[in-house]
């Protein structure tokens, strides 16, 4: 009988949240990539429950073999294969030999590649492969022609990971962003050739990124959605129309949440504030809202999260 294999963050593989507490910790760490040993040498009899997850996986197989499940297709991968996970695609994986396999796992959000905003780079780039319907997964394996320069960057993401000196996530991102170009190269040579002939940036995403930046500088204060469609002059409506074609969330959804997530970094840098300073100061009027608003995107309390962190500072 199969056992679940507990690899991060030291909580229990069996909560139901992790895969999203775990999310959520990258993402409010400044730097949403993470490396994962995955030993089944050393724990056997074990496996990786269905899941799904926002970040994109990066799978090395170091030692063995292992099926790894996306979706309805099952995989077989061996030593010296790689194999990419698309975002918010259920997976699971097994191993072949529970007491020979070891496998490296590069968890990181797309955000990490260009930062958040980048609508041009991250159209031309990372939307194609991570959005494509024709791929959930890719196997990068050791015959593949691409092999060679894919496995010289993630070995050397490695390498910056077991030392962690000064600087490693300067080094960790260039390294990610030179193996990403040949990831997106070996993905499909017709995505790539359709995205280069696309060289004009669509008039939504034009008027999105200048509305983001419009946010990002005002957030602190009190914002209506006539001040946002007036920084880019359009109608309130076809504002909401841009960010709902673009983002898929509307101009209100994006404020509240970029307010949320600023209030956790603050709640980081100014622990002796108190929650009704940490809402007042992300533009906030009422701290009951901030609460609600809060709950709703981070799935606890302003409070709760506080005293998680102080227990993961400890």
């Amino acid at each position: 009988m199969y056992r679940i294999i507990n690899i991060m963050f030291n909580t229990p593989a069996n909560d139901p949240d992790y895969f999203q507490k775990r999310s959520q910790q990258l993402l409010l760490s400044g730097f949403p990539m993470e490396l994962l040993n995955i030993d089944f040498i050393s724990d056997a009899s074990t496996f990786i429950r269905w899941h799904w997850h926002d970040e994109i996986e990066i799978i090395y197989v170091q030692e063995g073999q292992a099926y790894v499940t996306c979706n309805e297709d099952t995989i077989c991968i061996s030593k010296g294969d790689i194999f990419m996970i698309t975002p918010n695609v259920k997976h699971f994986i097994t191993p072949y030999d529970e007491n020979n396999t070891f496998m490296i796992s590069i968890i990181m959000h797309p955000s990490c590649l260009f930062g958040i905003g980048q609508l041009e780079m991250e159209k031309k780039y990372i939307n194609p492969v991570i959005h494509s319907q024709s791929y959930k997964y890719l196997l990068i394996s050791t015959k593949s022609a691409a092999y060679k320069h894919i496995h010289k960057h993630l070995k050397s993401i490695i390498e910056i990971f077991s030392k962690k000196d000064f600087g490693y996530e300067l080094l960790a991102k260039s390294a990610m962003l030179q193996m990403w170009k040949y990831i997106f190269e070996y993905a499909d040579d017709t995505i790539q050739h359709t995205f280069k002939q696309s060289k004009i940036v669509s008039q939504d995403e034009q008027r999105v990124k200048q509305a983001i930046l419009f946010i990002h500088e005002h957030y602190m204060e009190t914002i209506t959605l006539d001040d946002i469609s007036n920084s880019i002059m359009v109608s309130k409506s076809e504002c909401c129309r841009c960010f709902k074609r673009t983002l898929n969330v509307s101009p209100f959804e994006y404020l509240m949440k970029y307010r949320i997530l600023e209030s956790t970094k603050r709640m980081s840098k100014k622990p002796h504030e108190s929650i009704s300073e940490i809402a007042g100061a992300v533009g906030f009027n009422n701290t009951s809202y901030y609460n609600k608003i809060f709950k709703k995107f981070m799935d606890c309390t302003p409070t709760e999260y506080r005293t998680s962190i102080k227990k993961h500072i400890k």
